[in-house]
């Protein structure tokens, strides 16, 4: 009888677990389509603002609204040896997703032949933006903006659930920081 039971007690947690991952698989898929259709659209008053507060070459957000409502918020950051690019999906005030890339420049932009000559310096490696190391992330919310799924660099799926929270904790901060700017 305890075998019997043992049995049953591990196929309902298999079970479970199943439901589970096929649930944020539901879910991963609603956000896809839900961010197609945010995409899609073409009506968008777009309001801009100054964001120098994270790199030394500035920022710039941009809200996407529509009646007045913020769809998604599109955030630009420029460094000497990089940029970034973080987009924001909302959805009935919510973020669902963020999308975020970096590109990593091989040396600061400004670094060019006449670069070297003018400090009478030999010439070594100069800015090539094919020499770039581009890195994504993706962050995938429920309902509850509740971090469901975290897609690292390489593609990497984060599925550990105090990782998610960590994450989850500093991607919503940076979220409210930007949002609270409009």
């Amino acid at each position: 009888m305890k075998i019997f039971r043992k049995i049953v007690i591990i196929a309902v947690l298999i079970s479970l677990s199943s439901f589970s991952a096929s649930n944020i698989e539901n879910r991963v898929a609603q956000i896809r389509k839900d961010f197609m259709s945010t995409n899609a659209a073409k009506n968008y008053a777009i309001r801009e603002a100054d964001d120098s507060d994270r790199s030394t070459e500035g920022g710039i957000v941009k809200y996407y609204s529509q009646n007045g409502i913020v769809k998604k918020i599109v955030v630009e950051h420029y460094g000497e040896s990089w940029n970034g690019l973080t987009e924001y999906y909302i959805k009935n005030g919510k973020v669902y997703f963020i999308f975020d890339k970096t590109e990593k420049y091989n040396v600061p932009y400004y670094v060019n032949t006449d670069w070297y000559k003018r400090d009478n310096m030999k010439v070594g490696e100069v800015f090539d933006s094919r020499k770039s190391k581009i890195s994504e992330k993706r962050y995938y919310f429920d309902e509850n903006m509740k971090l469901i799924r975290y897609v690292g660099e390489n593609k990497k799926i984060i599925e550990n659930v105090q990782k998610l929270k960590e994450i989850e904790k500093n991607v919503l901060d940076e979220y409210f920081r930007i949002k609270n700017k409009n």
